[in-house]
């Protein structure tokens, strides 16, 4: 075989190894990952990160919009609920710990698309009550979607006959329902009507 044919054929294959060596690795790393999520217990696990990660993002976000926020009522709601998630997050680590497991975070996108949103409005929106309505909006953007995750997974510990982490969860359901209840009082007693009305 000349030596540039022998080079090139050698060279190919050495390429097909490496080719099937890293498609080896990628199975490997498909598999962990579909095993490491199989039972509802490990569902759990996830969810709680995943809650975990979006209530930390939330105390990130909530003073700045009781700072853009004009109403003073609205700057107390979201003062009062930063205390309140800022207990979430202890509430989130006290179920890790029943669950005998480390808590961990979970990445999650939506939540950080949610706070964008809402660093837009604070940014963009001049007319101040037109700024209090869409802060609300944001608000409940968000409460309805944690609503949503600890539904799901106050559900999965429910089936699981874990009844201290319902509890745990249940109270932070209690407390994300609330919140969105007090927004939706706000918006409707007077927000709403100012940006109506024109007034600022």
């Amino acid at each position: 075989m000349p030596r540039f044919a022998f080079a090139l054929h050698f060279r190919f294959t050495t390429f097909d190894v490496q080719r099937e060596i890293i498609r080896y690795i990628s199975s490997l790393l498909m598999a962990t990952k579909q095993q490491k999520y199989e039972t509802l217990h490990d569902l759990l696990l996830l969810k709680l990160g995943s809650l975990l990660d979006i209530e930390e993002q939330i105390v990130k976000a909530l003073p700045k919009m009781a700072k853009a926020a004009n109403h003073e009522k609205l700057r107390e709601a979201f003062s009062a609920h930063l205390k309140e998630t800022e207990g979430q997050v202890e509430r989130l680590n006290e179920a890790f710990q029943k669950l005998g497991a480390t808590a961990k975070k979970s990445k999650v996108e939506a939540i950080r698309g949610l706070a964008k949103d809402t660093e837009w409005v604070i940014k963009s929106l001049k007319n101040p009550a037109a700024r209090d309505a869409l802060l609300i909006a944001s608000a409940q953007y968000v409460e309805h979607y944690e609503m949503a995750g600890y539904g799901t997974a106050r559900q999965w510990a429910f089936d699981m006959g874990h009844n201290d982490v319902v509890e745990l969860l249940h109270l932070t359901l209690d407390d994300e329902k609330a919140a969105d209840t007090k927004l939706n009082d706000l918006a409707k007693s007077s927000i709403n009507q100012k940006v109506e009305s024109g007034m600022e």
